[in-house]
């Protein structure tokens, strides 16, 4: 596949699959899981966990578009 459509399959998949994932996260309230008042690292895990979920989803897709022949 071309590269520049690598690149902007990858980052627009990724761009929607953090808003998305964040989303979740935000539904499962892992807030219940950290001491209280611990906002920095509430935060924290949501962005960590929001950047690797959608990272491995970007990643995930284009390994599965590259299995398929271009015919």
């Amino acid at each position: 596949m071309n590269p520049y459509v690598n690149y902007i399959v990858f980052w627009s998949v990724f761009v929607v699959g953090f808003f998305i994932s964040f989303r979740i996260l935000q539904a499962i309230e892992i807030e219940k899981y950290f001491k209280k008042y611990r906002l920095f690292e509430i935060n924290a895990a949501y962005l960590i966990l929001s950047l690797l979920t959608s990272y491995f989803l970007a990643k995930m897709l284009l390994d599965i578009i590259e299995l398929f022949p271009r015919n």
